[in-house]
């Protein structure tokens, strides 16, 4: 197994464009996206991967960045309820069609799919370290898959983590995160939890 794991703080530039492909593409990107795609290039240095090669990412509740949701919700409020019509037909349209990019969740892995020219199966899981682990665990590969999870702190810090196992490596790591977060798996790996 192979692992990364980083933090940035909320004042700490992420030297996304030092690693990435399309620099064009910075401008979609949310400080998870761009801390993902840092780890994920420095996982990957020096390492050739066949592009079918399965990737599965978590990401948590995104709880410091404000994308201008506030003015979604109010440009949707019509006699003091929240309408549907009003979302589809004002709501979106509210913000820049660049925020959309950033608050999609399946976004990051899309990106990371793209900037790695990953074909392969992926899935993106919402909080959950044991869905994470399950869609590895299950892979239809006995090659190397990429685990990856990112998560935006209250303070702003980002932390994103990767690593390059096989699905029977799962087996490790997989108790002990019955109710928690992906990143979590990869703070405990980065503590010498198991020998990474």
């Amino acid at each position: 197994m192979k692992m990364i794991y980083k933090k940035y703080e909320l004042h700490e530039d992420i030297p996304v464009r030092s690693v990435l492909n399309n620099k064009k593409l910075v401008k979609y990107f949310n400080r998870e996206t761009s801390a993902g795609i840092v780890c994920l290039a420095e996982l990957l240095k020096d390492t050739v991967i066949n592009p079918e090669t399965p990737i599965y990412y978590e990401t948590g509740l995104i709880e410091y960045e404000d994308f201008g949701l506030d003015t979604i919700v109010e440009t949707c409020i019509e006699d003091g309820k929240f309408s549907q019509q009003a979302f589809v037909e004002k709501g979106m349209s509210s913000i820049s069609p660049l925020t959309q990019f950033k608050i999609l969740l399946n976004m990051p892995l899309c990106f990371f799919s793209i900037e790695n020219n990953l074909t392969g199966d992926n899935a993106v899981v919402y909080s959950s370290a044991s869905g994470l682990l399950v869609h590895a665990y299950l892979a239809d590969t006995e090659e190397e898959i990429i685990l990856g999870a990112g998560k935006v702190n209250p303070d702003g810090s980002v932390e994103s983590g990767f690593a390059l196992l096989k699905p029977y490596e799962i087996n490790k790591i997989r108790n002990n995160f019955e109710s928690k977060e992906g990143i979590e798996i990869f703070r405990y790996l980065n503590s010498g939890g198991i020998n990474a």
